[in-house]
């Protein structure tokens, strides 16, 4: 790969720090490091999350099914397959500031989202039109532990796990953290 620097561009910070970078410390320049980086970040605040809704009464595996559902959505609003809320912040982060306050709206506007991912079209939740995600991951939204019940805390850290950049985020965590 070659990349060229204009010199107009050297006003810009970001690319000055990334001369620095380039030859100071090459590897922190290495994706497959950033991603491992972001990766173990998240890993642990959502084993934290985990353990906190095992601890509250839930199953395991019902903790595990909801998780994904959560960490699909913080990937699909980062690579764009969610739109994106009137704030320019993601749909499901957005979604989740705008009820952090009422966790119990939280739980019924996140069981009405994934609802509308499953099927498609025009979402309440958020406000527009949802592409129709059919890999059965958001069936069976009508059970009632398909959306668990969240206090503030563990909405605090469902958003500091969604600040997080997912296209970064490796695949795996996916199957191996859950």
């Amino acid at each position: 790969r070659s990349h060229r620097i204009r010199l107009d561009e050297l006003h810009d910070e970001g690319v000055r720090q990334r001369l620095r970078l380039l030859w100071l410390e090459p590897m922190a320049l290495d994706p497959s490091r950033a991603a491992a980086k972001v990766t173990r970040q998240v890993a642990v605040q959502l084993a934290a999350l985990a353990r906190s809704l095992e601890a509250a009464g839930h199953p395991a595996e019902t903790v595990a099914a909801f998780l994904t559902r959560c960490l699909f959505s913080m990937f699909a609003e980062d690579v764009g397959l969610l739109p994106k809320a009137a704030d320019g912040s993601g749909g499901f982060v957005g979604l989740l500031k705008r009820h952090r306050d009422d966790p119990t709206t939280l739980h019924k506007m996140m069981a009405v989202l994934w609802a509308d991912m499953d099927r498609g079209g025009f979402s309440p939740a958020l406000a527009q039109e949802l592409l129709r995600f059919n890999g059965k991951l958001f069936k069976g939204w009508q059970a009632v532990d398909y959306v668990l019940p969240l206090n503030r805390e563990q909405i605090d850290g469902l958003l500091a796990a969604a600040s997080a950049n997912w296209r970064e985020v490796e695949p795996a965590i996916f199957g191996t953290l859950l």
